[in-house]
């Protein structure tokens, strides 16, 4: 009697105990786990909501000028995913002579058909010591072809300026850029006083 009693807890207790652990995990699981996922979204288009931490593109223009890319965040402009807005946004052109731009903006919106449009306080900087500043540039991606879309002033070494318009530009070997002022330029010449004096 007693043997036979021992045979049958045997039995009985580990089977109660798998009973035990299958409806603890049965019951602490959540049915669905895909609804707990933190997602941001804002209303009827959860696109206009959807950001991208820390944003980077790097390439090679058609000229062979290297490009990089990169901003604070970003996220998409339209419902369809086409178009896409950086917040503090900084593009870095190198040039193969190596000279270098710099540009940023506090806003740049990336558009169909390989187009940048930097706005509001964009700043550009040369690696030969001469910054402009303007509301907004326009530029694409594949080739260094940037035009402001309002009046422009600059300083550089010995001289200050400003212009109804600024072209940047690869001149025609695309060894080198250019910068073309227009439309109304100002130019004031400080005289560099000489180091001995």
């Amino acid at each position: 009697m007693y043997s036979r009693l021992i045979a049958w807890l045997k039995i009985l207790l580990p089977l109660g105990a798998l009973v035990l652990l299958s409806t603890i995990f049965l019951y602490s699981r959540d049915p669905d786990p895909i609804v707990n996922i933190p997602v941001l979204t804002g209303g009827a288009d959860p696109t206009q909501t959807e950001q991208v931490g820390s944003p980077f593109y790097a390439g090679t223009t058609e000229g062979g000028q290297g490009l990089t890319i990169a901003a604070r965040q970003a996220r998409f402009s339209t419902s369809n995913g086409s178009g896409m807005i950086a917040d503090d946004l900084q593009a870095v052109i190198d040039i193969s002579d190596g000279n270098r731009i710099v540009i940023d903006a506090n806003v740049g919106r990336m558009e169909e058909g390989d187009r940048l449009l930097l706005r509001e306080g964009v700043t550009l900087q040369s690696s030969s010591g001469y910054t402009v500043r303007t509301e907004g540039l326009d530029a694409a991606m594949d080739r260094v072809s940037i035009e402001s879309t309002a009046q422009v002033e600059a300083d550089g070494p010995g001289v200050t300026l400003s212009a109804g318009k600024l072209r940047v530009e690869e001149i025609e070997n695309g060894s080198d850029i250019q910068l073309l002022f227009t439309d109304g330029v100002k130019l004031v010449y400080i005289p560099q006083q000489d180091e001995a004096e």
